[in-house]
């Protein structure tokens, strides 16, 4: 008896059915590629307003760190809440130098007490509304000192904030101690603009030599963070640099994505 060619045909449907599931299967399961992602923080606002709106128009993740009791401080973070849009505020901590140049008001140092080295911070994080962690105004002579900043992240678990180092040390103590206490944390990769370059022109390439940097160092580990400062020209070179970055299947994220939690 012959059969119908709709009974010849099922069974390869089915075996084609199989095949696509477990394609399917496969492809889902399949490692996919991380993604390489950057973040910008912008360093020592507080000062004035001059450059806040330039800013807004950078139209991507920026962290903003500021510094307290300054004029502005409140001002700035009210401002950068309410504009949102991946916007976010950490206080930036005046801590000891080993040059002892420009110190902010009530700036920690290595040889203070406990009670006040706490009294300050407290009174720091107070002032800047809206922070989700700290990083270190200067600080190379502090974050050497496991004591003092042993006091210092401790606080900052309490608080559930997480701490980016700026290194200006190669030899901080704060990796170590947060790994230790549970601390989220995380460090700068790249400066953006601490040379000293007069002319506008150089400034600019030096920015973008910097950020290129940032480019190479998250490629290779999968992610980076610069750190940049209230400057207008800096803010222009990072809006410019958004093409760029983007071309080379980089994401630019909020910090807050980029912070590790130690375990202890």
């Amino acid at each position: 008896m012959k059969r119908h060619p709709s009974q010849n045909i099922f069974p390869i449907l089915l075996v084609l059915a199989v095949a696509i599931i477990f394609l399917i299967i496969i492809l889902y399961k399949a490692p996919t590629k991380a993604e390489t992602q950057v973040a910008f923080v912008l360093d020592d606002w507080g000062y004035s307003l001059d450059n806040i709106d330039e800013l807004f128009q950078i139209d991507r993740p920026v962290t903003l760190a500021v510094l307290p009791h300054l004029r502005y401080s409140k001002e700035i973070s009210d401002r950068v809440i309410k504009y949102g849009r991946g916007y976010d505020i950490i206080l930036h901590l005046p801590l000891e130098s080993k040059s002892g140049k420009s110190q902010e008001r009530d700036t920690i140092r290595r040889n203070m007490e406990k009670n006040r080295v706490l009294s300050i911070l407290r009174a720091d994080i107070e002032s800047v509304p809206g922070i989700i962690g700290v990083s270190n105004h200067q600080g190379s002579r502090a974050t050497e000192n496991k004591e003092i900043m042993k006091v210092i992240l401790e606080e900052l678990r309490k608080r559930d904030l997480f701490f980016l180092d700026s290194r200006n040390t190669p030899i901080s103590v704060c990796g170590n101690i947060s790994r230790k206490i549970g601390l989220r944390y995380a460090e700068r990769s790249v400066f953006l603009d601490l040379a000293q370059k007069k002319e506008e022109k150089q400034y600019r390439a030096y920015v973008k030599k910097q950020i290129r940097e940032l480019i190479n160092i998250a490629k290779t580990r999968g992610s980076a963070i610069a750190i940049g400062h209230d400057k207008k020209l800096t803010i222009e070179v990072i809006k410019d640099s958004i093409p760029d970055i983007e071309k080379e299947n980089i994401k630019i994220v909020p910090l807050k994505k980029l912070v590790g939690k130690y375990e202890k």
